[in-house]
């Protein structure tokens, strides 16, 4: 150590400030201040940080028939082992070359003693759930040691590996204690020196967009690994992995199909019954690339497909770290349950319900997904669990919020819950204890409230509460009750065992930070993100969190966070209106309400890994038309192609395209027939469409749309057709939602087709 500056601080009254039990100790700062961590230096060889503390906390408490000091800096946490002097530590990742490990020195420290303190050691973190006192816990050989705890300033000591990023974690820790000599050391500034020793492979490896937009963040010395983590790769791998088993493939098909539909090229995976977690793992693994692979599904029961072990509980967590040995998730993870009914259930609420809800509808508008209900647990109010809903609803966030809170010593009821489900929220919180099958705050909260849900409109919910998502007993948890019901939510993060009170705190406020102020709209990485920050804050107890949260729900579903304008769907047209077999170029076309939208992303592909042959996968973003073009060659088998568009605060459009051979050779006559058929040519049908036909001869062609009690809803075509190819506008006017069939009418035959509606 260099340029140790020693101060020695006369306590004055004026330097305090009240705060509980506790007093300001200021260095300059204002009462709650948080300390600031700055890059001063960084290439691949070394870097430099400063850390700067601009005061604490310093309180008493009684624990054990003792008088304890204990220490509070805002927004870190201790990270020492219970039964150790609990001091707040400094945490901060950062990235470093493949090939080296971080040495860790202090340039600078200026710190001022503190004498005559008794400080308490950590003790057992506390649950979200009643429980018996726990033991005071105190390491008698650390506390009887004439020695400072920790032994050193700053360490880095958590190596792993972030995709295609290897990275550590600095715990700078500002506060130093004796506890033979009762002094306490506490550092006002510090600048701490990393050196990468070794023998540098590489800066990085191409990664993921989930691993880039993570680390841009949490990595305070991004830019010196940006450039090689972001290199483009020609590798061909599935963004969506789709795990799965034959009894439940049907079910989730339609949620496979929309993805592969709006640009998030996907894989499945199907077992013929029941499987391990290894063989889970390893269906992932086989098709996961550093630099492309974003999500997986599992769509089945604990059985079947169950989640890994941990011990005292399961959770998928697990199936997300794909990369090293270390809790830094590679992939976003999520979970449908149950039976194939109960899943399909599920798929119809995430993509009705959510993604392509009719927000313009007369009877659904007022809906504005920026808003959010905040459940709290009524124990030591205004304190603990509302103090943190509170902070939620405090934040500056990015997006214009606007929170609804309910809190029993306030009047918060169950029915009020039930209210603001029913007339739309943008998602909905709860914070406090929990059971398996129940909030267990004081006005109650299980399946029989959401089974008396009336909402069209699904939000996520976010239980940051004890053992909400057991699932694995044979009991219907309060998981897969919001799952399995026909109203209640979207999708549900739940914990599988009793879970750490600090830690949550820290999990759900980051989960809202994550999702409307930091631009992670998908959810399941909006999660992922949350953990990383809860990790970082919370060391061990941060780890075991993470390890139990599980995801009921679809992890890509991307968060609408309109705060002005509802979201209003998309609709994607095709030109040529018939495609046929062959090479040519086909030109997608994006609108809205009519009106053409650019920057959408719009996807065209033949098939889908592990359900059907697949050549090509191809995806564009809209010019100022709308539009986007590809030039492809659609195999001669190929029946169907698999098109849609999404883009940020537009209900998503996914439709099938059918590939029409109205070309057949004679093998007698070496001539092409023409064949009798009709087609959709963007199927489910949004806003208008092209219907395609074809007659081998010329007479009078009738096309007609009908309901399914049969009667007529519209006449397209009533005249004379020549023998070849045709197409004819639809438009849909004064119908609802639902299937319809297309018959086409000529003297070679009758032909039909079914078309599906989405108003």
């Amino acid at each position: 150590m260099k340029n140790v500056l020693l101060v020695t601080m006369v306590l004055a009254a004026g330097a305090f400030a009240f705060h509980g039990n506790f007093d300001w100790q200021s260095f300059g700062g204002q009462p709650g201040d948080e300390c600031s961590i700055n890059l001063l230096e960084s290439n691949a060889d070394y870097m430099v940080m400063s850390v700067s503390v601009p005061g604490f906390w310093l309180g008493n408490s009684v624990a054990n028939g003792t008088t304890w000091d204990s220490i509070e800096l805002p927004g870190f946490y201790s990270q020492s082992d219970v039964g150790l002097p609990e001091v707040p530590g400094v945490a901060q990742m950062f990235a470093l070359p493949f090939g080296t490990d971080a040495v860790v020195s202090i340039e600078n420290v200026e710190y001022t003693t503190f004498p005559g303190i008794n400080l308490v050691p950590v003790q057992t973190p506390e649950i979200d759930m009643p429980h018996n006192p726990f033991p005071f816990r105190q390491d008698g050989a650390v506390y009887n040691s004439n020695s400072f705890f920790p032994s050193q300033w700053a360490v880095a000591a958590t190596p792993g590996t972030w995709g295609g990023i290897s990275t550590d974690k600095l715990v700078a820790t500002p506060f130093r204690y004796n506890p033979v000599t009762d002094e306490l050391m506490v550092a006002k500034t510090m600048t701490v020196r990393i050196d990468f020793a070794g023998n540098p492979e590489t800066l990085a490896y191409p990664s993921s967009e989930t691993v880039r937009n993570g680390a841009a963040g949490m990595l305070i010395n991004y830019s010196l690994v940006e450039a090689d983590a972001s290199v483009a790769t020609d590798a061909e791998a599935a963004e969506f992995v789709f795990i799965t088993t034959d009894a439940n493939l049907s079910a989730i098909t339609p949620l496979v199909e929309f993805y592969q539909g709006i640009g998030y090229e996907t894989a499945v995976e199907s077992f013929s019954g029941s499987a391990t977690t290894s063989a889970i793992k390893a269906a992932i693994t086989d098709h996961f690339d550093t630099s492309l692979t974003r999500f997986a599904l599992i769509a089945g029961d604990h059985t079947s497909l169950p989640s890994y072990n941990y011990g005292n509980f399961v959770g998928d967590y697990w199936y997300a770290c794909l990369v090293g040995t270390d809790l830094t998730p590679e992939i976003a993870v999520g979970r449908l349950t149950g039976n194939a009914t109960q899943i399909t259930n599920q798929v119809n609420k995430i993509i009705d319900g959510y993604y392509q809800f009719d927000f313009t509808d007369s009877n659904t508008t007022g809906i504005i997904p920026s808003t959010s209900v905040l459940a709290a647990h009524e124990q030591l109010y205004p304190g603990k669990y509302t103090q943190c809903c509170n902070e939620i609803a405090a934040y500056s966030y990015a997006t214009n919020m606007s929170f609804w809170k309910i809190y029993p010593p306030e009047g918060g009821t169950a029915a009020m819950v039930s209210g603001w489900f029913n007339s739309g929220v943008g998602s909905v919180g709860y914070r406090g204890h929990g059971d398996v099958t129940y909030w267990a705050w004081s006005p109650g909260w299980n399946k029989t409230n959401i089974q008396a849900l009336t909402n069209t409109f699904m939000p996520p919910v976010w239980n940051i509460a004890c053992l909400c998502g057991q699932y694995q007993t044979g009991t219907e948890c309060l998981a897969e009750s919001w799952a399995w019901d026909d109203h209640g939510s979207s999708g549900a993060l739940c914990a599988n065992d009793p879970s750490y009170t600090e830690a949550n705190h820290t999990y759900m406020k980051e989960i809202y930070k994550k999702l409307y102020d930091e631009n992670f709209y998908n959810v399941g990485e909006a999660i992922n993100e949350a953990t990383i920050e809860t990790i970082a804050a919370h060391g061990s107890i941060g780890e075991t969190n993470a390890k139990m949260y599980i995801w009921f729900g679809d992890p890509a579903m991307e968060i609408f966070n309109n705060d002005v304008n509802n979201p209003t769907n998309l609709a994607i047209s095709c030109n040529p209106g018939m495609v046929n077999p062959g090479s040519q170029t086909i030109t997608m076309t994006v609108t809205s309400q009519g009106s053409p939208v650019s920057g959408a992303t719009v996807a065209l592909s033949d098939g889908i890994d592990g359900i059907e042959t697949i050549t090509f996968y191809e995806t564009a973003t809209t010019n100022g038309s709308g539009q986007v073009s590809f030039t492809v060659n659609v195999p001669s088998g190929a029946t169907t192609l698999y098109t849609g568009a999404r883009k940020h605060n537009y209900g998503p459009v996914s439709a099938k395209i059918d590939v029409y051979p109205n070309a057949i050779e004679d093998a007698a006559e070496g001539i092409e027939t023409v064949v009798l058929g009709v087609a959709v040519a963007a199927n489910p049908v949004t806003g208008s469409t092209a219907l395609n036909f074809s007659t081998p001869v010329t007479g009078h062609a009738v096309v007609q749309v009908f309901d399914l009690s049969g009667r007529t809803v519209a006449t397209l075509v009533n005249e004379e057709v020549g023998a070849g190819n045709h197409s004819v506008n639809w438009t849909p006017e004064n119908i609802s939602s639902g299937v319809y069939f297309v018959r086409l009418t000529t003297p070679a035959g009758t032909v039909s087709t079914q078309a599906m509606v989405l108003r």
